[in-house]
């Protein structure tokens, strides 16, 4: 199913970008531009985060039980209300988490980036979905059914301790992001989603650099805002000499200072 182009109202509360606790290891918060840099559809399943601790036996029942699915730039993944309860994990592309209002209004709530679980409170729970995942860039996904889920949750020790990092990250993503909107104006927290790319920009790659770098809309949505607000500030910054800007690419030539600005906001 495709949706009509319509407005979107972002609530970026939480999101993909705060690495919610993915796998076995703890995760600092901070996601990479949304290059897509990280793709599981090659190699073992292992190497996708929340699945690293699987296991021998636990990852050979997935290899064997779960399906891979392809999806279309605009197709819907998951339906909200919709009574079904698999668990997916991202393996390619880029996908949203949207509300549809009865009036055919958009509200985003966060992203989907290769690596992201998706559909797990339906399969804990037992609930109708609670939002609607939908096919930014063509994807491909990891379907595990909830029996699958379940018996992995209750059976394998390592995969239990990533789920309940995963669910307890996500807890901890929403708090901060919780009192980053309660406490902090807009240009606070364009500069604190800022330093949250480019750090994990770092760990990606060494550098801090977002390539490509999400659009000013997309920054927008994250912080609950508008594009013009993130267009003068990102000028603003650019002026001051903390960032660069080259076509799709910015670049943080002053971390340091972003970060005294985070500090100095925060009251850290």
């Amino acid at each position: 199913m495709t949706r009509e182009k319509s407005d979107v109202f972002p609530i970026s509360l939480f999101g993909a970008d705060d690495r919610a606790g993915r796998g076995g290891k703890a995760v600092r918060s901070g996601r990479g531009s949304g290059s897509g840099k990280n793709d599981y559809r090659k190699g073992s399943l292992r190497n996708v985060p929340l699945l690293s601790q699987l296991s021998d036996s636990g990852l050979a029942r997935l290899e064997a039980q779960s399906q891979r699915t392809s999806f279309s730039k605009g197709q819907e993944i998951i339906g909200r209300a919709d009574q079904t309860s698999e668990v997916f994990i991202l393996l390619s592309g880029q996908a949203r988490v949207i509300f549809y209002s009865a009036g055919g209004r958009a509200v985003a709530f966060r992203r989907i980036d290769p690596g992201d679980v998706m559909g797990e409170f339906a399969a804990i729970d037992g609930l109708g979905r609670s939002a609607t995942v939908e096919a930014v860039r063509p994807c491909v996904a990891l379907i595990i059914s909830n029996q699958l889920f379940w018996e992995l949750t209750e059976t394998d020790r390592g995969f239990a301790g990533a789920v309940m990092r995963h669910l307890v990250g996500l807890l901890r993503s929403l708090t901060a992001r919780i009192v980053e909107f309660s406490t902090l104006g807009v240009k606070d927290r364009i500069h604190c989603e800022l330093l949250r790319l480019a750090k994990k920009a770092q760990e990606d790659g060494g550098k801090a650099e977002l390539n490509p770098a999400p659009t000013h809309s997309d920054l927008a949505a994250r912080i609950s805002t508008h594009r013009e607000a993130v267009s003068r500030e990102l000028s603003r910054l650019s002026k001051l000499g903390v960032i660069e800007r080259k076509g799709r690419t910015i670049s943080v030539k002053n971390l340091t200072q972003l970060e005294r600005m985070v500090r100095e906001a925060s009251g850290e």
